[in-house]
Formats: C-alpha cells, sequence, structure tokens
C-alpha cells in the first residue's frame, strides 16, 4: 500500500498536466463553425487622370480663300462660270490675247499694244489673272504683258505690259486683298484699258 500511493500520485499529476495542456491547446484553436477572417488591405488603386478637356477640330471658313489659285482654265472651269454667268458666256481668256501680242512683231510700245488689244476684245467678256496692284476702294490693276521675256532676262524686267484698270468687281475689298495677290476675275472688257463690271471668280465660288 505505501508503494502505490506515489504511483497514484504521479499518475494524478501526469493526468492534470495532460488536461492544462488539453485547454490551452483548447483556447487556441477558433470555435467550432466560427470562421477566423483576417484583415486584408486592399492594394491601393491609382487615382484617374485629370480628364482634359477635348481640343475642339480646327473649322474651316466657309469660303475662305486658297492660299495658292490655280489659274488654268479647265473645261470644268468655263462650264462652271458660264452656267453662274450666262451673260459671260463664250468670254476670251486674256492669256491668248497676250499671247497674239508677244507674237505680233509690229507692237513696239504701249500705245500699240493698248490699240490691238481693243480690236480683239472691247464690249466682250474676258477673264482675267494675275497679281493685282494699284488697289483703290473701287478697284485694282491687272497686267497685260505684251512683250516677250528675253532669254538673258532670268528676271523677266525685259517684258513690257500695260495696266487694265478694273472697276465694279464683285467680290473685291480692299480691306481684304493686298497688293501681289493672285485674283482670277471675269469682266467685261470696256476698251482703253479699262474693265468692269465683273467677278472675282474665286471669291463667288465659281472657280474650283
Amino acid at each position: 500500500m505505501r508503494n502505490s500511493i506515489p504511483k497514484m500520485s504521479l499518475l494524478t499529476v501526469c493526468g492534470l498536466m495532460a488536461l492544462l495542456v488539453a485547454c490551452e491547446e483548447e483556447k487556441k484553436a477558433p470555435p467550432p463553425n466560427e470562421t477566423v477572417t483576417t484583415a486584408s488591405v486592399a492594394p491601393a488603386t491609382p487615382a484617374p487622370p485629370p480628364a482634359t478637356a477635348p481640343v475642339p477640330a480646327k473649322e474651316e471658313t466657309a469660303g475662305a480663300r486658297p492660299e495658292k489659285i490655280q489659274t488654268e482654265l479647265t473645261d470644268e472651269r468655263r462650264s462652271a462660270l458660264e452656267t453662274k454667268y450666262a451673260d459671260a458666256k463664250g468670254f476670251l481668256l486674256a492669256k491668248d490675247l497676250e499671247n497674239k501680242l508677244r507674237g505680233d512683231k509690229k507692237i513696239k510700245d504701249k500705245k500699240a499694244a493698248i490699240s490691238a488689244f481693243d480690236k480683239a476684245a472691247k464690249g466682250k467678256w474676258i477673264l482675267f489673272s494675275g497679281p493685282l496692284v494699284n488697289l483703290t476702294d473701287d478697284g485694282f490693276d491687272l497686267g497685260i504683258v505684251y512683250t516677250s521675256q528675253m532669254a538673258n532676262d532670268p528676271l523677266g524686267m525685259s517684258r513690257q505690259f500695260f495696266e487694265v484698270t478694273m472697276k465694279e468687281i464683285e467680290g473685291y475689298s480692299k480691306d481684304k486683298f493686298k497688293a501681289g495677290n493672285v485674283v482670277v476675275v471675269l469682266a467685261k472688257y470696256k476698251g482703253d484699258g479699262k474693265a468692269g463690271p465683273g467677278y472675282e471668280v474665286v471669291e463667288s465660288g465659281a472657280w474650283k
């Protein structure tokens, strides 16, 4: 009997220790049916870039004058002009008249050139083109070349010309044009270097 008491005490102690360990484990374990949630931090979402106001498309000005004007008379352009300006049907081309003047060896000065031009063009509708000069409030001048450029003259200083003064030209405004601007004008030639009424056909939209 003396030997059994210590053994029983040792077993009891061991049992108590095992019970304590089990209790501690039970405390650490999550209760049944309870989910352990771990707080998670969502990654920071970068802020969207500030909205940029849309850049408006460059507006084309209605009826804006082209920067470069082609002066060649095509069949389509002639048709458009004669449709828009019926009175000018069958109009002559100033460039053709210039070529005739340059080919006439008898023409030596401005007076003879204007006289020859009058015979071919007076009272008719003529299509003029080129850089305008001598701008005034109600008109401007265009040059008509009546002599050819010499071969040794790269600047064209040898060419001789006379001016045709344009008046009553619809579409012309001194505020809008400046010396050297290329124009295309359909006008009635009166003679003696004067023309009008007429139309600046680029401004009218008839010159495409």
